[in-house]
């Protein structure tokens, strides 16, 4: 069985390909916005430890929705809940996982992601406590909060009987802290440059037999998720097209890295085990396009995006098409 679940330990799916990164600016005080997100991921491959692709013979699907709850405190402060990825509803992982000990199950990666909660503050800005209309800067924090994840002593025992079974967390389940930094380049009206970065650092440990069903086939033992990093580079178009409608477009690229897990079992059966013992990461192109408009009942900003690898390493070649509706509203007495 061991054998199996090497094989399968390579093409455990994480979280995090779909959450949003996002300028400088912050909203405007009593006013907030709400989106809705959901999105479609398809993995044809995969990039080994060398950094070489390898196709499979059939793609894992993944269907998750995503919310999101923004609100400004006050013009240059801006509290929000996120929950992006959230909730995989559907998802297929059973042609990329392959045979599993002769086992007939279908196997997914339903389930949970955790929940962020934090705020933004813009230092520099319009309105911000340094004025400057060709320069913004925000800085955020934020917690993550751990939602319930699958049990995988009992998930283990429904592969091996043939049942349906989910064989990875939507997520790590453990409380993390993070830091972003924003920084826009406003070059023209219609035109500027975003600069971004998020820092997570995992303080806690997780259970090894909560962190997927390899690790709940190896038994007790914890794993040190250490740190992610994130940038992205995005020049932002916008134009008016008339009639209380904005036309917005964008090409982020976006760089991905999680060092190599620290694991209490020895580094020998963690590698036989085909767990994450070398670092990953992953550089994506992901264009978008949308359309704020501005007369309906709510004001709504309607994008689509699509995520698409370029290179990667010890990590999943991931194509994610996400569509983004946002409302936005006011509270009454908003000055």
């Amino acid at each position: 069985m061991m054998k199996k679940l090497t094989a399968l330990g390579i093409l455990l799916l994480a979280a995090g390909s779909i959450a949003f990164a996002d300028d400088a600016k912050t909203m405007p005080i009593m006013t907030g916005r709400f989106y809705a997100a959901p999105s479609f991921t398809v993995i044809p491959g995969e990039y080994d430890t060398d950094g070489k692709y390898h196709r499979f013979d059939d793609s894992a699907k993944i269907f998750n929705l995503g919310f999101v709850l923004e609100y400004g405190v006050i013009d240059w402060i801006t509290a929000a809940i996120q929950w992006a990825p959230g909730w995989t509803a559907w998802s297929d992982v059973t042609p990329t996982a392959g045979p599993f000990a002769g086992s007939t199950a279908t196997l997914d990666t339903n389930g949970l992601a955790d929940l962020f909660v934090g705020a933004k503050i813009q230092i520099v800005g319009e309105k911000a406590p340094v004025q400057n209309d060709t320069f913004r800067f925000a800085v955020a924090a934020g917690i993550t909060i751990p939602l319930p994840g699958p049990d995988f002593s009992e998930e283990l025992s429904n592969v091996m009987a043939g049942k349906k079974a989910t064989i990875n967390s939507m997520d790590k389940h453990v409380f993390a802290i993070g830091g972003r930094l924003y920084f826009d380049w406003i070059i023209r009206e219609n035109f500027f440059i975003n600069l971004y970065n998020e820092t997570v650092f995992y303080p806690v440990k997780q259970d090894l037999i909560k962190d997927g069903i390899i690790g709940g086939a190896l038994g007790s033992g914890t794993v040190n998720y250490k740190y992610k990093l994130t940038f992205e580079l995005e020049p932002v178009f916008s134009k008016a097209l008339g009639s209380g409608i904005d036309l917005g477009a964008g090409i982020p690229v976006n760089f991905r890295y999680i060092p190599e897990y620290e694991y209490s079992v020895p580094a020998a059966v963690a590698a036989a085990a085909g767990l994450k013992t070398d670092p990953q990461y992953l550089l994506s192109i992901n264009p978008n396009i949308s359309l704020f408009l501005k007369q309906t009942p709510l004001p709504l900003e309607l994008k689509l995006q699509y995520n698409f690898p370029v290179l990667g390493n010890n990590t999943q070649a991931r194509h994610t098409v996400i569509f983004q509706i946002k409302a936005y509203f006011a509270l009454p007495g908003r000055p």
